[in-house]
């Protein structure tokens, strides 16, 4: 009885052992292949990404599914960028270095048609598995391509006809849009078969049409020469047109630029419905004698059609209509000066302040004359000194003087006083040339500056 029991025992525990040993070998998970060796199969692109559990504590399996789509887009960006080759648009180098990096580091966008294969996690990280089918993935970017072929034709049939009805820049944005529309493609064949069933290279013409729009573009000017004078106030506006095939055309954006002396300036500005805009050139440097002003067509402008990344902003800006220059001639303002120099209320036999002033003057540009006559203005100066006595034996004398600037018709367009301008010597007479001696530094320094900017700002 005791060894029937000893027997029950031991075949109890064996089964036991046995159940136990197949219930764990049931339910433990068999890492998959794709873990440890790499999916090789030439019919499709492949993507495995493995994330760290401590890394991720929440979130590691979505961590993963996104770095395995991105080792996905890798795979097709490197496989389609060591065959892709630019075999249209070869207008120029930049084109070819431009164009092919923009689309080999674009072509795995938006991926679709993808499949997860499989995940797989451990205690301490997650892995993720997705594949694309080659066959399939050609197929999603013929369509797109399809697509937006279609939709690049669409514009070039509307940037035919607006152009056709003289609507030139709505036309070049339509061609813009366009190639916009296609620009993903721009590094390979774009056949397409028209309405019409004639094939067409559809980013060729659309960049033809385009060159040849802009190229024909003249810009002309009124004036083969812009006198500035003193006349004007030394501001000129300047009627600068726009004309394609003779006829004059609106909305056309413009840039210009023009040297007023030590600051060149530049500006934007647009046609109007007549085709002709204004600019203002004005507020010129004193003395300065010949600019010239530089009237482009705005092509920044042109590409406000453009998405905001699109890699068709920087070739149009390689595009160029001819700039129009117009030379500017600033005639030197003529300037008669006029002195009353005084000391203690009697003239001086030698003026200090009117000589000062003139050479001042022809060192800023300006033709002293001494005669009245039109176009001439004067510069009128009235200068005294007083004395104030002395101490211990040294006299004190105060210079005050009023300068006026005036037009031919005798209206103030200037007018400037020196106060209290103080000299101090042993005698009355050389404490005046003191003050007046003073009073010509001032003058050097600031006074004839600021009259002159009078004059041309």
């Amino acid at each position: 009885m005791l060894k029937l029991f000893e027997l029950n025992t031991l075949a109890f525990i064996t089964c036991s052992i046995l159940l136990g040993g197949c219930y764990g070998s049931k339910n433990t998970v068999q890492t998959p292949s794709w873990v440890t060796d790499r999916p090789m199969n030439p019919s499709y692109y492949v993507g495995i990404a493995t994330v760290s559990k401590y890394e991720y504590p929440y979130n590691a399996l979505d961590i993963a599914r996104e770095n395995a789509l991105n080792s996905l887009a890798r795979e097709i960006r490197v496989q389609v960028s060591s065959s892709s080759v630019l075999s249209t648009m070869q207008v120029n180098n930049w084109v070819e270095e431009n164009f092919a990096s923009e689309i080999t580091s674009t072509v795995a966008e938006d991926l679709e048609g993808y499949t997860l294969m499989g995940t797989y996690e451990t205690e301490k990280e997650v892995w993720a598995y997705y594949r694309l089918s080659k066959t399939e993935y050609a197929r999603i970017l013929a369509e797109r391509k399809r697509v937006a072929l279609g939709r690049a034709y669409t514009y070039y049939l509307d940037a035919e006809k607006l152009k056709s009805e003289g609507k030139i820049i709505t036309a070049v944005e339509r061609y813009l849009m366009g190639l916009d529309a296609m620009s993903k493609y721009l590094a390979e064949e774009n056949p397409y078969v028209g309405e019409d069933g004639v094939e067409l290279k559809v980013d060729r013409a659309l960049l033809n049409r385009l060159t040849e729009v802009i190229s024909n573009i003249d810009i002309f000017c009124d004036l083969t020469q812009i006198e500035v004078t003193i006349d004007d106030k030394f501001t000129k506006s300047v009627k600068v047109g726009v004309r394609f095939e003779g006829a004059k055309i609106s909305g056309v954006p413009l840039k210009y630029k023009y040297s007023r002396g030590r600051v060149p300036i530049s500006g934007t500005t647009s046609t109007s419905g007549d085709g002709w805009a204004n600019i203002v050139v004005n507020e010129f440097d004193p003395g300065l004698m010949h600019s010239e002003l530089r009237i482009d067509l705005d092509i920044g402008g042109l590409t406000k059609t453009l998405q905001t990344f699109s890699p068709l902003k920087s070739l149009v800006k390689n595009l160029r209509a001819t700039p129009l220059m117009v030379p500017i001639d600033l005639v030197p303002p003529k300037i008669r000066v006029i002195g009353n120099e005084k000391i203690f209320g009697d003239k001086m036999d030698t003026e200090v302040l009117v000589p000062t002033i003139k050479s001042e003057l022809v060192e800023n540009g300006v033709e002293v004359v001494e005669k009245a006559g039109k176009g001439v203005i004067t510069l009128y100066v009235d200068s005294d000194t007083n004395i104030t006595g002395d101490v211990w034996g040294f006299f004190t004398a105060f210079l005050n003087a009023t300068i006026s600037l005036k037009d031919e018709n005798g209206d103030i367009i200037n007018h400037m006083t020196l106060d209290n301008v103080k000299g101090v010597q042993k005698t009355e007479q050389l404490a005046a040339n003191e003050s007046y001696r003073k009073a010509k530094d001032d003058i050097l320094d600031d006074f004839v500056n600021e009259f002159m900017d009078s004059i041309y700002k």
